[in-house]
């Protein structure tokens, strides 16, 4: 939009500017003071290559470098003189490469009889428009846009009263209300004025009503205006271009009744114009480019819209409108893109938007839109984009889709179309343009021949995926063909059951996604072989029970999880980034090589049968601090034995380690706590054993999030979305929460979660727990703890989930648990509790479960009734304990800010240390930013 304006304000001053230095008379010599003055202005600059030819497609030239004193300054590019005095009456320096400033004493203010003045596409940066520019009276044209000019516009710009036409578009330039209102007030004869991505914030909208009459064109897009526009605007007879675009904070209407203009073009997209599109935009007989985009639009589509005939933009996306939409395009011959996406259109699709003859890009995306595809069409000849997902279209997928000469993208995906793809025909001397096909997220079924896929010569873009009645076989007679042009090839949970090894001849092939399908066997040698510049490879969850070669001698991403693989791991190519082979049968030891992947940043090897020790050979990394180093071990679920290897240390990006379910024979790891970003750490369920020391000093686990050691050989003495991973790649775990074990497929950065549970811990719950206010799951089941449960636990304001079953508690429940109003879970059973059990706040919705095997408890939900002396006693304050609790046990922090996940037998630290200072270290942050997310989350979800 902003290249057309430019060409038209261009062309209106080339035009001129061509007009005048034809008509001068070849032997005319131009004023020396007005050379001398050009030379002068041309001293001040120094030159580059402008940044016109990409901006606005338009050829950067060094204008002034024909500029010589011993020459004709009328002669010079750039520079216009009229035929009788030789004044210097235009001077167009657009895109000419020059850096500098404009000074209040330039040379510039003496060519007083300036008519005609561009100055765009330069660089004048850090320099603010001179108040000299008043001096130019005899100006009819300025344009200073794209400038880097800074500061105000000074209030002599409404001097120049002779003004057609005003750009200071493209600048840091701002406003003041009184400044703007002069100049709308002095310039009567402004037709043109473009002040695109200025700032208007200090202008209230109602000044435009200043404008005057004569104006043609307004474009006033990114320009941070607010208030109320002026709908009268719209009715300035000669107005024939009003752009306002991406003006978030403006409010308007469109007028109703009595409008009836010249207008050619029309965006007010991305403002807000909340009403609906009123049936009088039919009158607007002149209109060519319509853009209503992001305007919170609501309603229905007035039919009138297939008045506008000279229509060839038409842009109404993501808006509230709803409703069939009309069916009156048969008319808009000349309309040549149609944008309806990510509305709330129903009702069928518009069948006489198919036989548009001059339409280059269409898109009905994101509606609710019903039907079918018509079996054959009229036009659509030009077509180069076809955009139709995210709606409810049925039936089978027209073979003539793939026959249009022009279509390059066609995006079907998330619909309800079924049945099989019709055959693709060749259209008779047509090469298929086709580069990208997205039929994914349907109900295609049949059997797609690799013969009539290789008809698609040039397509770069593949995605059948989603669609599990669809299947892919190659053709006898088709050994050599291919689709040479081919990037990404998707054809995820089908119903596939052969690797496609005809694709290995694709030489620019990149990303080759298989999974979730029926392919069985072993990949052989041979169809491992080719895929030369393959960097992606999935066939996760499939049958794949060994692989001879791994396809791709260049892969970024192998991923083989959920297979029946057997055997030893395979060999992974040496650049490889992601090795995800969870969720196999693979045996034997993990071989050192693994380190020699300079490379690798997740390793996940989970799930399987691997033995003896994890090798000690990360130094690698260390060795590599220029590329993307180790971020994810995930050895979880094997059979693995020995210690930790100390080696880890090296790997300073280390956010992840999972080592649970293994048979490791060690010690706590505390030298892990060098790792800067180490979020998650998974021991449970090993032979982790002895004391874990109260040190200090640099092990901090300054970044940890999550830590389960739970289900090992402590033996202790008493005393409304990030989430951890990548784009491709997400990290998961295990914690007992609610009762239950449970999979975070997802590790959300804020989760909170204490888990001690299944160890030897003896000793009593620390009352400075109850200063965790970020914890979400806190789980000491299945211990040897016993005394009071400290009242402190009802400050947990977020906890939703406590367990404290299996253990020695005694003691009344404190009443301060009832101020716990998200707790959905609650285990105090099997201990030796006494007393009433409270019932406050949602404390009655607790099953019997909750408090069974404490023969001292009585009351609801248990059969056993209370005496008198039984009744709870109102709770005392906790005021009081927050001054007792000792600074240097201070992990009231825990988790604040990032969230932490303590699903160890960490209580071994805390009950065996006392006061760990390390812990504190680990885990000190400011919960109140978090709080404040956690509240406002669990209020949306019961709103």
């Amino acid at each position: 939009m902003l290249y057309l304006i430019l060409c038209f304000l261009l062309g209106f001053f080339s035009s001129s500017l061509l007009s005048f230095s034809l008509s001068l008379p070849p032997t005319h010599l131009c004023r020396p003071e007005q050379s001398s003055a050009l030379l002068q202005f041309k001293s001040n600059f120094s030159l580059s290559i402008s940044n016109c030819s990409q901006d606005y497609h338009i050829v950067s030239v060094h204008k002034t470098d024909s500029w010589d004193k011993d020459t004709d300054c009328c002669k010079w590019e750039g520079v216009v003189c009229d035929n009788r005095k030789g004044n210097v009456i235009g001077l167009d320096l657009s895109c000419s490469g020059l850096i500098g400033s404009i000074q209040s004493n330039s040379s510039l203010f003496s060519l007083q009889n300036l008519r005609w003045l561009n100055l765009a596409g330069n660089y004048f940066g850090n320099s603010e428009v001179p108040s000299e520019f008043g001096k130019l009276r005899s100006l009819t044209y300025l344009n200073l846009s794209d400038t880097a000019l800074t500061g105000f516009v000074p209030h002599e710009i409404s001097l120049l009263s002779e003004l057609v036409s005003l750009d200071l578009g493209q600048n840091y330039l701002l406003f003041r209300d009184h400044d703007f209102n002069m100049l709308v007030h002095n310039l009567t004869k402004l037709e043109n004025i473009v002040l695109d991505r200025m700032s208007l914030s200090l202008v209230v909208p109602y000044s435009f009503l200043n404008f005057t009459v004569s104006l043609k064109h307004l474009s006033l897009s990114y320009y941070d205006l607010q208030g109320n526009f002026p709908a009268q605007l719209f009715h300035l007879p000669f107005l024939q271009n009003i752009i306002l675009r991406h003006n978030p904070n403006l409010i308007g209407y469109l007028p109703e009744t009595n409008w009836s203009s010249p207008l050619s073009l029309l965006d007010v997209s991305g403002t807000r114009f909340p009403k609906g599109l009123p049936a009088s935009i039919g009158n607007l007989k002149h209109l060519k480019a319509l853009s209503l985009s992001s305007c919170v639009f609501m309603g229905s589509i007035p039919s009138a819209l297939g008045n506008l005939t000279k229509l060839t933009f038409l842009d109404i996306s993501n808006n509230m409108f709803q409703g069939q939409i009309p069916d009156v395009f048969g008319n808009l011959n000349y309309l040549s893109s149609m944008d309806f996406s990510s509305n709330n259109f129903s009702g069928v699709f518009p069948s006489s938007a198919f036989n548009l003859t001059s339409l280059t890009f269409m898109d009905f995306s994101s509606n609710f839109l019903r039907g079918t595809l018509p079996n054959n069409i009229s036009g659509l000849s030009y077509l180069r984009e076809l955009h139709l997902y995210a709606n409810l279209l049925r039936g089978r997928v027209p073979g003539w889709l793939f026959s249009l000469p022009s279509l390059e993208y066609l995006d079907l995906h998330s619909n309800k179309l079924n049945g099989p793809i019709d055959p693709i025909q060749e259209p008779n001397l047509v090469l298929l343009n086709l580069t990208s096909l997205d039929l994914s997220s349907n109900n295609l079924s049949g059997n797609i021949k690799s013969c009539m896929l290789v008809k698609l010569r040039n397509l770069r873009s593949l995605d059948l995926s989603f669609n599990n009645l669809l299947s892919l076989t190659r053709c006898s007679n088709d050994v050599n063909s291919t689709l040479p042009m081919i990037i990404e090839f998707h054809f995820s949970s089908c119903n596939m059951q052969r690797f496609p090894s005809f694709l290995n001849a694709s030489k620019h092939l990149k990303v080759l996604d298989l999974s979730n399908n029926q392919i069985h066997g072993s990949i052989t040698k041979w169809e491992g072989e080719g895929w030369e510049d393959l960097s992606t490879l999935n066939l996760s969850m499939n049958f794949l029970t060994s692989v001879e070669q791994i396809p791709g001698k260049h892969l970024y991403i192998l991923d083989l999880r959920s297979n029946s693989l057997q055997g030893l791991l395979p060999t992974p190519p040496q650049e490889l980034s992601y090795y995800l082979i969870s969720n196999n049968e693979l045996g034997g030891e993990i071989s050192s090589r693994i380190c020699n992947l300079s490379f690798l940043s997740v390793l996940d090897l989970s799930k399987n049968k691997l033995s003896g020790t994890i090798p000690d050979c990360f130094r690698s990394f260390r060795d590599q601090p220029s590329v993307t180093v180790l971020r994810t071990v995930n050895l979880k679920s094997n059979q693995l034995e020995g210690s930790i290897p100390q080696s880890l240390t090296n790997c300073y990006s280390l956010e992840v380690l999972d080592l649970g379910n293994n048979n490791i024979n060690d010690t706590f790891p505390y030298w892990l706590g060098t790792l800067p970003n180490l979020k998650v750490l998974v021991l449970r369920s090993n032979r982790f054993h002895g004391d874990i020391p109260n040190f200090n000093g640099t092990f901090s686990f300054s970044s940890l999030q999550m830590i389960d050691l739970s289900r090992n050989e402590y033996q202790v003495s008493e005393s409304d979305p990030v989430y951890i991973g990548g784009n491709y790649y997400r990290d998961s775990v295990i914690v007992t929460t609610k009762g239950s074990d449970l999979k975070l497929e997802r590790i959300l950065v804020s989760f909170t979660v204490i888990d001690f549970s299944s160890n030897h811990f003896k000793g009593s719950i620390p009352k400075e727990v109850g200063e965790l206010k970020s914890l979400i799951v806190l789980n000491f089941s299945h211990n040897s703890l016993a005394g009071n449960i400290p009242p402190s636990l009802g400050k947990l304001a977020a906890l939703e989930s406590l367990d404290l079953s299996s253990n020695k508690l005694q003691g009344r429940i404190p009443m301060q648990l009832t101020n716990l109003t998200f707790l959905g879970v609650l285990n105090l059973s099997h201990n030796n509790l006494e007393g009433t059990i409270p019932l406050a706040n949602h404390f009655d919705t607790f099953p019997n479960d909750s408090y069974v095997g404490n023969s001292g408890l009585c009351g609801f939900p248990l059969s056993k009734t209370c005496g008198n002396d039984q009744e709870p006693k109102s709770p005392p304050s906790t005021v009081g304990d927050e001054s007792e609790i000792a600074l240097i046990w201070k992990i009231a922090a825990m988790g604040y800010g990032s969230g932490l996940v303590l699903g160890l037998s960490m209580g071994c630290i805390v009950f065996t240390t006392g006061r760990p200072r390390w812990l504190v270290k680990m885990i000190k942050r400011n919960p109140k930013r978090r709080m404040r997310r956690r509240i406002h989350r669990n209020g949306r979800r019961k709103n």
